[in-house]
């Protein structure tokens, strides 16, 4: 599953995705009389796999964005203080 949210969330992936999607929508309209009943078929199913994923997408930003530690971070020693103490 990680392997699945990193490829997903990669940047060249959602750009590339969102560059195939304006692509497929400008075909889409200005080709509309043109294009044969598989091609149009074709091009909405893409449309909808891409976005099923954007809505993937939002849904992961929404539900981990407000992922919250309990408590505030805290810094951690330095390797001199830590060594220190050893030696």
């Amino acid at each position: 599953m990680e392997f699945v949210l990193n490829f997903s969330l990669n940047y060249i992936v959602l750009t590339a995705a969102g560059c195939v999607f304006v692509i497929l929508l400008i075909v889409l309209l200005a080709k509309r009389k043109s294009l044969s009943k598989i091609a149009k078929h074709s091009i909405t199913v893409l449309m909808i796999v891409l976005i099923i994923y954007f809505s993937f997408i939002i849904w992961i930003t929404i539900a981990a964005g407000r992922n919250q530690p309990a408590n505030p971070p805290s810094p951690l020693p330095s390797l001199s203080y830590i060594y220190g103490r050893i030696l």
